[in-house]
């Protein structure tokens, strides 16, 4: 393959490899966004299988679409799924393998047509995806396999093409190559040119661009239109990029995400929208918008933040000023005694050089007056520098004609003074409505999802023609603490496009309506310039009037004042303060309005939290009569009740009587029913006449503290161990608490009772019981002063020496048998002695393996019986007498090496004999390893022998010495010692293993 481009083909062959590159510059050194690819072949059929690519730095390729020969093909050699025509993409940047242009014929002239951007998702739209899938500098064919051989007979013309001519077309042929794109504008252009300017890009293409946007792509907002962020464009929305407002200070603007968020910037139609920020104003101006001069300089009042010289610098007297002065208007920022536009006069109540201050105080003294040697007070003032309120009056101001404000005390209080409050403000956009002047129709705006304003259509009051915006619950109820600070909103309307005949309204800026029936307002403005206004009320009676019950509705067109009634005195707006009922704001401004907008509305008042100072506070704190309460005895005092008289003058004054009837613990009462409120200081009843459980005292009182706590002993939860205590007697202020718990005892639950211990009275105590195992304890300490049971210790917590078992179920004696054990003490848990060498047993009264024990006799029924205990133990158990010597059984005549742990002797073998079992019966012979089974013989006894054993008086050394009324070894349990001991002779007695002597009919067997 040549190393030259293929642009301009007509008809060119060449002897490619199986697998070749082709490669045209579609670019002229630019990118294109590419929507379609044709190519045609020329004498040859088209490649079998091959790639189609695209870069846009010429050195990495990516793959727009693969092309194979069939499905299998597509598989194996590209790892893809095949697909052929009408395929509709999953994505806009989905890479697929086409089994379409890829047959065998034609055998000449076939052609491919392929759309880059046809079936994706973005194709009638525009995405980044689908903008980045399609950028090309670069084209690549990528030339994988040709047709090595006809698969069916090809047709050319009319005629049949051999074998011999299908092998010469094994070759790949391009006829002619076209490629469609455009000019990558970034949809922000229409159509692109070639640019001339320099040598270096002539005939490079470059985007004209539209929409306020730059680059060589249209790929960044012009240097002045950064209000918005920059965004693509689409064929359905522009997304033109917004200029900035710099007032025509500034060339250039950047966008700041957090200036957006925070609602900083302002746009070109004067709205807080947008992040864009001026670059390098000028003209002496700064800030985001330009808006503002620099320090030091200030703009004019009547001079609009756009002129063209905006901002001059401050002319202040260096001597009386800070050097500083306002930033729109240039009033200088004078120091202490100064004054005048620049500071170089002395303010009033100063004089001479340097302004040294007056002994009158300038708020208190007749203008004029106030360097007089004597100084002159105004009317309300008294005192020798006129510094202080007459009695009756307060809030000693400048502004004041008369120096000082009439307390109102809400009428009933005669003194008063500044409450010293500090100035706080609040407002919010939930919770408005919209409503008449009457309140008798109600509708709700919409928040616009962009400012956050709140939006209202006029037609859905369209039989009003006043609106007025009603507030929530925060703005209303007791207002006093706002009286002398303002309510300020902010509105904007939309009026009616085209000529029309309309024109501006009048009518109330504010309406309060009180809970004493007053309806008062403030205004009468007509706003003819811009459609929209920022309104400050003063909360001042100055300017107030009332509205006439009489109007139901303010008639706009024709500009009538009915509304306007008489002048609200001090007494009534404070009244109305005391409790409002509703606030309406302003929301018709014009005939031909559509929409009211309420951009905010801030209600100052006076706070005991920290905040700006009242430089002068108008808030009065009253010295208020006993049954009154509040700033302005506005409020009933505890157990008071509310009753008003009417009263022609607007002024429906409350007074505040006493709820007798609640002993002084009702905060209010309804004085027809005579019921009380929800009684208070830990009292019930319907009179609150009674104390609360867990309290103590005579409610009847009438004073707050009639009902104390019960303290059993102490007050705190943890310590008060009784629910309830009762006053000793009437006349009593001892109490004795009724529910001392178990353990508990004394007139406050103090002491622990008999059989408990611990300490009450202190934090965290309690009365535990004595663990003393039943017995008596020290009731401090817990220490047991006499334990039961064979117990010892603190808490009888262990077995005295001598004795063991569990404390709790009472210590036996160890009994540690005399004979083998070294001492009287055992384990204080097990109850095991300390044996001596050889002996074993918990009370070591038994030998220990491989020794035996002697018999010992006792008396029961007042019959002496040997009672022999048959128990075969381990090998070598003997007689305790002798010290437990060895059982030592012969092996070849005992049928074990175990003997009798009493008397000592072996389990003999047959015709065996012996307290060892060491030698043959009478009559039997042959005691060795030879007879496994004992001796061998005769099995009887001799006549004298069984006649001495009938008398009784059977006294052999077989039976260990001892005589038949003494038996052992008889029954089916026989033969122990000897075989021949079969059964036991018919004597009166017997022995047993119940260790008792039973008469001749209950014998059954005899085991002893």
């Amino acid at each position: 393959m040549p190393s030259a481009f293929l642009d301009s083909i007509e008809t060119c062959s060449f002897n490619f490899p199986p697998s070749t590159t082709s490669t045209t510059d579609a670019e002229r050194k630019t990118v294109y966004q590419v929507v379609f690819f044709t190519m045609r072949a020329a004498i040859s059929p088209l490649p079998a299988a091959w790639v189609l690519e695209k870069s846009t730095d010429g050195k990495v390729y990516h793959a727009w679409q693969y092309f194979a020969a069939d499905d299998d093909e597509c598989r194996e050699r590209f790892g893809l799924a095949a697909h052929s025509a009408n395929y509709i993409f999953k994505n806009d940047s989905e890479v697929i393998c086409s089994t379409q242009f890829s047959a065998v014929d034609p055998l000449e002239n076939g052609e491919i047509n392929l759309s880059l951007i046809t079936g994706r998702p973005s194709e009638k739209t525009t995405s980044q995806e689908l903008l980045n899938f399609t950028l090309a500098r670069y084209v690549r064919i990528r030339l994988v396999r040709m047709h090595t051989a006809v698969h069916r007979e090809g047709v050319i013309g009319e005629g049949v093409v051999d074998a011999q001519a299908q092998a010469k077309r094994s070759f790949y042929t391009i006829r002619s190559l076209r490629i469609g794109g455009r000019c990558f504008c970034s949809g922000h252009a229409g159509k692109c040119k070639a640019n001339e300017n320099t040598v270096e890009s002539q005939h490079q293409p470059r985007c004209e661009c539209m929409h306020n946007t730059c680059g060589p792509h249209c790929d960044r907002c012009c240097p002045l239109y950064n209000q918005r962020p920059y965004r693509v464009g689409t064929p359905t929305a522009a997304n033109k990029c917004e200029k900035c407002e710099c007032h025509g200070h500034a060339t250039e603007c950047y966008y700041d995400r957090a200036v957006d968020e925070q609602g900083l910037s302002m746009n070109i139609r004067g709205k807080l929208s947008g992040g864009g920020v001026c670059r390098n104003c000028t003209h002496y101006t700064a800030g985001i918008n330009c808006e503002r001069c620099l320090e030091g300089y200030y703009r004019p009042r009547d001079r609009s933040p756009s002129a063209a010289e905006p901002c001059l610098a401050c002319d202040c007297d260096p001597v009386g000023s800070t050097g500083t002065c306002a930033p729109v208007g240039g009033e200088c920022v004078c120091r202490e005694g100064f004054a005048g536009p620049r500071c170089s006069e002395c303010a009033p109540g100063y004089n001479g050089e340097g302004c040294v201050k007056c002994a009158c105080d300038v708020r208190g003294t007749v203008a004029g007056g106030e360097c007089e040697e004597h100084c002159q007070c105004k009317l309300h003032v008294e005192g020798e520098r006129c510094d202080r309120c007459v009695d009756g009056y307060f809030g000693l101001s400048g502004l004041n004609p008369e120096g000082c404000m009439k307390c109102f005390c809400s009428g009933v209080g005669q003194s008063c003074s500044s409450s010293g409050l500090k100035m706080k403000s609040y407002g919010t956009l939930d919770g408005w409505s919209v409503t008449d002047i009457s309140k008798s129709e109600v509708a709700y705006p919409t928040r616009d999802n962009e400012t956050g304003f709140m939006v209202f259509g006029m037609f859905e009051l369209s039989e009003t023609e006043a609106v007025y915006w009603s507030a929530p619950e925060v703005y209303l109820g007791n207002r006093l603490h706002s009286y002398g600070s303002s309510l300020s909103f902010k509105m904007s309307w939309v009026i009616v496009r085209g000529d029309t005949s309309g024109k501006p309204t009048t009518g109330p800026s504010l309406i309060l309506f009180g809970k004493n029936g007053m309806k008062i307002a403030y205004g009468d403005e007509t706003f003819t310039g811009p459609s929209n206004a920022t309104i400050e009320v003063m909360l001042k009676e100055d300017n107030w009037y009332h509205v006439p019950k009489s109007v139901k509705d303010i008639v706009t067109r024709l500009r009538r004042t009915e509304y306007h009634g008489d002048p609200v005195t001090r007494f009534q707006f404070m009244s109305v303060l005391a409790n409002v009922e509703s606030v309406l704001l302003r929301g018709t401004y014009h005939t031909d309005q559509v929409e009211s907008v309420l951009e905010c509305a801030t209600l100052y008042e006076g706070s005991v939290l920290s905040g700006e100072t009242f430089s002068e506070s108008l808030v009065e704190q009253c010295d208020c009569p006993s049954g009154y309460s509040g700033s302005s005895c506005e409020r009933c005092g505890f157990g008071h009740v509310r009753i008003f008289e009417n009263t022609i003058t607007h002024e429906n004054v409350a007074k505040c009587i006493p709820c007798t009837m609640c002993n002084g613990h009702a905060e209010s009462c309804d004085l027809e029913s005579g019921e009380c409120g929800a009684c208070h200081h830990n009292t019930f009843g319907k009179t609150c006449e009674r104390c609360l459980p867990g309290f103590y005292g005579n409610a009847l009182e009438g004073r707050p503290d009639d009902c104390k706590k019960c303290a059993c002993p102490l007050e705190d939860p943890e310590n008060n161990f009784s629910p309830s205590c009762q006053l000793q007697g009437v006349n009593s202020s001892e109490y004795v608490c009724t529910q001392c718990p178990e353990g508990f005892t004394g007139d406050h639950c103090e002491i622990c009772d008999d059989g408990y211990y611990g300490n009450p009275s202190e934090p965290g105590g309690s009365c535990l019981p004595c663990p003393c195992h039943g017995g008596p304890c020290d009731g401090r300490s817990g220490e047991c002063i006499d334990c039961v049971g064979n117990t010892e210790g603190w808490r009888c917590e262990r077995c005295k020496s001598g004795y063991w078992g569990l404390p709790d179920d009472g210590c036996e004696p160890c009994s540690c048998a005399e004979v083998g054990a070294l001492e009287n003490v055992c384990d204080v848990i097990t109850g095991q002695c300390i044996c001596k060498p050889r002996y074993g047993g918990r009370r070591c009264d038994e030998c220990d393996v491989s020794f035996f024990a002697a018999e010992k006799e006792r008396v029961i029924d007042e019959l002496i019986c040997t009672c022999l205990f048959v128990l075969f133990l381990q090998s070598g158990y003997g007689n305790l007498d002798l010290e437990c010597p060895p059982c030592e059984c012969n092996v070849n005549g005992s049928s074990s090496e175990v003997c009798h742990k009493v008397s000592g002797h072996c389990e003999c073998k047959a015709g065996t004999e012996g307290a060892k079992c060491d030698r043959c019966a009478e009559e039997f012979f042959g005691l060795s390893e030879e007879f496994p089974d004992g001796c061998e013989g005769g099995r009887g006894l001799g006549k004298r022998d069984e006649w001495l054993w009938r008398r009784g008086s059977y006294n052999d050394a077989r039976l260990g010495g001892h005589s038949a009324d003494r038996c052992f070894g008889v029954g089916s349990r026989a033969n122990h010692f000897n075989r021949w001991a079969v059964a036991c002779p018919e004597v009166p007695n017997r022995c047993t293993g119940r260790d008792s002597c039973i008469q001749r009919d209950e014998l059954a067997e005899c085991f002893g």
